[in-house]
């Protein structure tokens, strides 16, 4: 059976990107998606000094085991200041020391949520760049913002039209993945 893997780039108990995240995954299959939460990947920032002294820390190798087994991605990504968050790039710096092929050539959906009204688009658009360079093949990316006011709490959905926008965003990763469209 394919496998869709999806996380937030965050590590905060309250990512508003992890629940941006769980919204998508929603309206997957369950039994087609493994969520993974980087939070709980503790490592230390990476350094070349710090390779050398403890070698390649074993919840990244384990991470990047998941990942090469995976069949397409879904990852949304926090704006600080512009930029991919600092613990974000930390964990592909790591994962880049085992193979600079991360994402093995496969289908890539970027996302960004932000409590601006820019969804986090100044990040998505340097992920966007950047992911070819570490095997990602984005295949679309969706933006929300302000999520606040987008995003239901009591459904746990984002509201129309942004719910239909991800269907859409959805749709061109699971063909892609599935070569048919599962979405829901």
């Amino acid at each position: 059976m394919k496998k869709i893997i999806a996380f937030a780039g965050s590590n905060s108990a309250q990512s508003i990107n992890k629940k941006l995240v769980e919204v998508a995954i929603s309206k997957l299959p369950q039994d087609a998606v493994q969520l993974i939460n980087l939070a709980d990947i503790k490592v230390p920032v990476y350094g070349i000094n710090t390779e050398e002294e403890g070698g390649i820390p074993e919840t990244i190798r384990q991470l990047h085991a998941a990942l090469a087994e995976a069949d397409g991605f879904i990852i949304a990504s926090p704006e600080h200041n512009g930029l991919l968050p600092a613990f974000f790039k930390n964990i592909i710096d790591w994962l880049s020391r085992i193979d600079q092929n991360i994402f093995g050539k496969k289908p890539v959906l970027l996302m960004s949520t932000s409590s601006g009204s820019y969804g986090g688009q100044s990040s998505l658009t340097i992920l966007k760049n950047l992911f070819p360079r570490w095997g990602g093949h984005v295949v679309g990316t969706f933006s929300v913002g302000p999520f606040q006011e987008k995003y239901d709490e009591a459904t746990q959905n984002l509201t129309y039209p942004e719910d239909q926008q991800l269907a859409v965003a959805l749709e061109l990763l699971t063909t892609e993945v599935f070569e048919v469209d599962p979405v829901a």
